[in-house]
């Protein structure tokens, strides 16, 4: 049998009784944290969009594993269906609930889930996500038996298993309780951004087609989320990244000039472009085509920065690159 690696069940926060103050905005579940953070759409099949490096301590998946899926791989035999059907009901209420329920980790081990489910909602009261904060409990050996399951074999469409797309949505929707028709992966993907403009953390989050990455407004600029674009591009895991800074792109041949010009647009509240040179994971140099621009809050605060690479071929260079400024675009008096 496969060995189960042993998975962190301590509590991913030093007091329970910090559930209480919750989770009201986007932007409070997007600021980095030691919680165990899930990341939704705000309709069914809530589909998530960002997980944290603590939520994967808890239970063994990655990001780029789960994006654009619902929660229902955390559940198996023992999941208790009342607790599940009571949590889908609060969640089409639009309310805040909790329950403490059996889930299962990517190696099949069972744990207690202590899961309180926050609705955020825009300044217009709209539901646009939910945050779930979870807390992971060992289970004692013998209360539940574990499932046998191969990790590599979870996903079929990203495990390079020969499973078909539709067969395999209808078995998730299945366990999720959500019609297939509604319960596919891609079910709620959202067209690129629209460079330049006014971008709202809502529209960041969702964008799914663009390669984003996601960072605090204020130096060091630490990393709050990447999107799988990104990972996929850059070969680095959300996990990885998790509060670094985009410097870990950078290399030899990076022009500073050009980064320094770049960040000095959007501290102004302005976007800006720019094709540098990067380095993936590995060192392996390729050429970007970057916007960085601001992110506002329901405020309308600037609330990150975020940024769209674009990979190009060399030919595409222009000679004696310079960023290019879309103060027309980006500066929030032209706004009103």
């Amino acid at each position: 049998p496969q060995p189960r690696p042993a998975l962190e069940r301590a509590p991913c926060f030093s007091d329970l009784a910090s559930l209480k103050m919750g989770v009201r905005t986007l932007s409070e579940a997007l600021q980095l944290s030691d919680e165990c953070r899930v990341i939704t759409t705000g309709s069914a099949p809530f589909n998530i969009v960002h997980t944290n490096k603590a939520w994967s301590k808890l239970t063994g998946f990655k990001f780029t594993e789960v994006a654009n899926r619902s929660n229902s791989f955390l559940q198996g035999p023992h999941t208790e269906a009342k607790l599940v059907e009571r949590m889908r009901a609060a969640s089409e209420k639009g309310e805040t609930t909790r329950v403490r329920v059996v889930n299962y980790d990517r190696y099949g081990t069972p744990f207690y889930n202590s899961i309180e489910i926050f609705p955020l909602r825009d300044m217009a009261g709209k539901l646009t996500h939910y945050c779930g904060v979870l807390h992971g409990e060992d289970i004692p050996d013998g209360v539940v038996p574990p499932i046998d399951r191969k990790p590599e074999e979870l996903f079929g469409s990203t495990s390079g298993s020969s499973t078909d797309p539709d067969e395999e949505e209808e078995t998730a929707a299945a366990a999720s309780g959500w019609p297939a028709a509604a319960a596919g992966r891609g079910a709620g993907r959202v067209k690129r951004l629209r460079r330049g403009g006014h971008v709202t953390l809502q529209e960041a989050l969702d964008n799914t087609e663009d390669a984003v990455v996601m960072t605090q407004p204020h130096p060091p600029y630490a990393i709050t989320h990447v999107n799988a674009p990104w990972c996929e591009m850059c070969g680095y895991t959300l996990e990885e990244v998790e509060g670094l800074s985009s410097s870990i792109l950078q290399g030899a041949e990076t022009d500073e000039a050009l980064l320094s010009e770049l960040m000095a647009s959007v501290r102004r509240g302005e976007s800006s472009s720019a094709t540098l040179v990067n380095y993936k994971k590995g060192g392996a140099r390729f050429l970007n085509q970057v916007h960085i621009q601001p992110v506002f809050n329901q405020n309308d605060e600037v609330d990150q920065f975020m940024a769209m690479l674009h990979e190009v071929d060399e030919k595409e260079r222009p000679p004696h690159a310079a960023p290019a400024a879309a103060k027309k675009a980006g500066r929030r008096g032209e706004r009103a």
